[in-house]
């Protein structure tokens, strides 16, 4: 299933694209939507990353849920930023798959909970889908610095 950017939206047109996830990322859409920060599960992958179970025992559950809070209290726009990124495609070096009930033009994001525990998914418009538990920052590897 894919996200149709020209749909109506409860009522009214919808005037943001944020981008396919080939194609440059859109500030300035960005800008111009001011709706608060949503989160939704709703293609969580239980076969890649970590369960809310492991999470729980390793106490990073409360943290996300209170990371989660405070971002769904603002607009996304007021989100991005240095634990907020959002990345366009799928990272080019990942131990994930990209799952096949994700769209194929998600415009991928991650969100740090702490340290280099994160929470890997895509938005539309001001919803973050989270796909992927990553407390081993396994989504999105990157070359470690001053090391």
């Amino acid at each position: 299933m894919s996200h149709n950017r020209n749909s109506s939206i409860k009522g009214k047109s919808s005037q943001i694209n944020l981008g396919l996830g080939n194609k440059a990322f859109n500030e300035d859409a960005l800008k111009k939507y001011e709706d608060n920060f949503i989160v939704s599960f709703k293609y969580l992958d239980r076969n890649q990353g970590q369960d809310f179970e492991d999470w729980d025992r390793e106490g990073l559950l409360v943290d996300m849920l209170n990371t989660l809070r405070d971002y769904c209290m603002k607009p996304l726009q007021e989100s991005k930023g240095k634990n907020f990124k959002v990345y366009g495609g799928f990272p080019p070096k990942s131990k994930f798959k990209h799952p096949q009930h994700v769209p194929k033009d998600a415009n991928w994001a991650s969100l740090h909970i702490n340290g280099k525990v994160c929470l890997a998914g895509h938005i539309y418009e001001n919803i973050f889908y989270i796909v992927f538990l990553d407390k081993n920052h396994d989504f999105w590897i990157t070359e470690l610095k001053h090391t």
